[in-house]
């Protein structure tokens, strides 16, 4: 959140040198982002548009997601909201409140943006190998982007989640969605494949991250992807970001760190999720919502362990986050898949 929203990798850099930050871009003060001002610690306007899913969630019989539900209290949430509104939070809101829309219709019915892969952390940690993942995405994702295109995209990104919760690795779990995910429970889109493909093709070619959300040589021209919340440019940096950062190989299917869940409750500074982490922060633009399922898919593979403890303890909202996490993996019924859930969930945070 500290470097959040600065499209300026040169701009970025001088202000870690000058706090003595370059090697820790992670929780960086005085909080720089040039169209709000949080306070250190508090999650991003991304972050606080992922709790009320989880809040709304975890207060449901059975943990259930349901578009009509969440679309009356997620309007009622950005009501309260004393924080900066995306675009479409707002025209949601106003849609609900004043224009009496139901959902999905109060949804924005063209913007595409991060907001919809945001909103599918809680849901995959709730829904991962259990019915109704599907129906899940779509209420979640329509009542407040109300279009195919937006749907099809957080599809694609709760797979790839699934898989890792599940316990494949980032790289096994991207490779098959790519690939067209073969017997999941609705098809993948074209225009998602394609996505998708291009983070195998540019993750097997080594391309750095950089050199596709900036022009290569730039600090500020946006590159082939771009830097910002526009997809599908958000959702391949975050894919590619993370599975760069995970090192974990795409053959054998199952990724071993995460046996980590039970003993690593210190948290390592060096692991995969922060070195993803510590990256995405210093490549600016929105890194917030790349960082949203960036951060949830190296948690879910990594385990708690992964999560550094000094971090945790910088992070407002984590304690009363973490009871809700409980609350909604309660209503799984149990699964030895409920730990990786619960890294996911935190490290989305």
């Amino acid at each position: 959140m500290g470097l959040h929203w600065i499209y300026d990798m040169d701009k970025i850099q001088d202000l870690l040198s000058r706090h003595g930050r370059r090697d820790e871009p992670a929780f960086f003060e005085p909080p720089s982002c040039p169209y709000y001002e949080y306070d250190s610690g508090s999650f991003s306007p991304y972050g606080d548009e992922l709790l009320p899913v989880l809040q709304y969630m975890a207060e449901q019989e059975r943990g259930i997601m349901d578009g009509p539900g969440f679309a009356e209290y997620l309007a009622a949430y950005y009501r309260n909201y004393t924080g900066r509104l995306n675009k479409s939070s707002r025209a949601m809101m106003e849609a609900v409140l004043q224009g009496g829309r139901k959902w999905p219709e109060c949804g924005d019915p063209r913007d595409t943006q991060a907001n919809n892969f945001v909103k599918v952390i809680p849901v995959v940690a709730r829904y991962a190998g259990r019915p109704g993942l599907v129906q899940a995405v779509d209420a979640a994702v329509r009542a407040q982007q109300n279009n195919d295109e937006a749907v099809e995209l957080a599809w694609a990104a709760a797979l790839v989640l699934e898989q890792v919760v599940l316990g494949h690795s980032i790289a096994a779990a991207l490779e098959w969605v790519a690939g067209g995910a073969p017997g999941s429970r609705r098809p993948v889109s074209k225009s998602s494949l394609q996505a998708l493909g291009a983070v195998v093709e540019r993750r097997r070619s080594s391309t750095a991250l950089r050199d596709l959300l900036y022009a290569p040589g730039s600090a500020t021209k946006p590159g082939e992807w771009g830097p910002s919340c526009a997809n599908p440019g958000a959702l391949k940096g975050a894919l590619l970001g993370a599975v760069q950062a995970s090192g974990q190989p795409a053959r054998g299917g199952r990724a071993k760190a995460a046996a980590s869940t039970g003993g690593g409750a210190a948290g390592r500074a060096d692991s995969a999720f922060a070195r993803g982490v510590r990256s995405n922060a210093q490549l600016g633009g929105d890194n917030c919502s790349r960082g949203v399922l960036l951060g949830a898919l190296l948690a879910a593979e990594g385990g708690l362990g992964s999560i550094p403890s000094a971090w945790r303890a910088k992070t407002r909202g984590l304690a009363q986050a973490e009871v809700l996490v409980e609350q909604l993996l309660d209503s799984r019924g149990g699964s030895s898949s409920s730990s990786s859930s619960s890294a996911g969930a935190a490290g989305a945070a």
